[in-house]
Parts: structure tokens; sequence; C-alpha cells
């Protein structure tokens, strides 16, 4: 994230890799939700447990989306927007990855899919917002929102350790719950989301890329077994 503020203010990705790395994210992400950590929260037999992790973890984020306007629709060709209301959304998006990261990744049979799945997803995000705070104003604006959100996503890390220390039974249950429905919030209303809005490369080439993420946890998965 820190890396992609530095790059903003040069470099902008074209739509053709663009939409290859957010639909391959997006299926690492799904895949690692389904062949991870819904049977993860499912083994522990706490229903009740993992329903309200589940509807919490999926309202919350609905809740943040429906406050925070989304930058992107603020934005008006070159000109130049106020910092911080371009930077909170993805700011507190930030932090909820990294709370989702940490919680998700004791569950998971190999451990490094999710940070790198969900921190190429949050790279491209820096990268994108970079590149809009770099609209008709000086590059440090760009350097500071990709220092802002790697703070914020080690935040989100650290305390997610302090979450998941001590969890056990229903409480373990709830928090996987969280993150499952946290990360498929992510994939389904975030990453394809974007990479299917008007203008965006939609290709069979681009499309493939998802299914290939799917079957490399699913793959990775069933050779660990």
């Amino acid at each position: 994230m820190a890396i992609a503020g530095l790059l903003a203010s040069r470099f902008k990705p074209g739509k053709l890799l663009r939409g290859i790395v957010a639909h391959l994210v997006g299926g690492l992400v799904l895949g690692i939700a389904a062949a991870d950590l819904m049977p993860a929260a499912s083994r522990n037999d706490h229903p009740y447990a993992l329903a309200i992790g589940f509807c919490l973890g999926f309202v919350l984020l609905l809740v943040i989306n429906a406050l925070l306007q989304d930058p992107q629709e603020s934005s008006n060709g070159n000109q130049t927007q106020p910092m911080l209301l371009l930077i909170v959304p993805f700011l507190v998006d930030s932090l909820i990855d990294g709370l989702v990261v940490g919680i998700s990744n004791g569950a998971a049979q190999q451990k490094w899919v999710i940070p790198v799945a969900v921190g190429l997803e949050m790279g491209l995000a820096t990268l994108g917002l970079g590149t809009l705070l770099g609209r008709g104003a000086g590059r440090w604006r760009s350097r500071l929102a990709g220092g802002m959100m790697a703070l914020t996503y080690l935040m989100g890390l650290i305390a997610s350790k302090y979450l998941t220390n001590d969890l056990h039974g229903p409480a373990l249950t709830g928090m996987l719950a969280f993150g499952t429905a946290a990360l498929i919030y992510l994939v389904v209303e975030e990453v394809m989301k974007e990479a299917h809005s008007r203008g965006e490369n939609d290709s069979g080439v681009v499309n493939v890329a998802f299914f290939i993420g799917l079957l490399s946890v699913w793959l990775l998965d069933s050779s660990s077994s």
C-alpha cells in the first residue's frame, strides 16, 4: 500500500491489468472463504454464534458503505478533490480489511493466501486513490494516502491479535463468521463491482482470471490435506 501510494502519481495501470488482477484477487478471496473459513466456522458446532457473526459482518459493511460516499462518484475530471472526503472511506475499508485478515488467517490452511490476496486488492485500491488525489495537486497527497492506508491496515491487524488471542467456542465461531461475511462482501460489492463497472475491460481473458484464482486455492487445499 505504501509503495502504491508512491507509484500513484507516476503510474496508471491499464484496463487489462486492472481487470486481470481484480478477478484473480476476487477468486483467491472467495476461494479461501469457501475452502477454509466456512468449514472452520462450521466444525465448532455453534450455529447461533455463526449466524450472529455472519450477519454482523455484512451489516457493518453495508452500513459503512451507506454512510461513506464513494469518492469516485464525487470526482469530476481533473478537479482537485478535498483530501479528507476522498480518503476516509478508504481508511475505514483498510482498517476493516486488516481486522478481517488477522481474524481469518488463523483458520486458513494456507496462511499466506489471505494476506497476499487482500494485500493485492488494497494495493490496487491505494494506487487508484493516489491517482485520484494527484489530479491537479501535489504528489505528496498520493504518498501520504499510501502511508495512512498502510498504517490503518496495521492497526486492524494489531486489533485482531487482541480480539482473537483468548477466543474459544462460540466467540471464535462468531469471529470467523464475521470475517467470512466481510471477505465475501469485499469480493461481491467491491472487487467484482469495480471490475465490471462501465469502461473496464470485461473480456474472456479477464474473466478467466477469477476461476484461476478460485482453482488455485482449491488445489492448494487439496494438495495439503
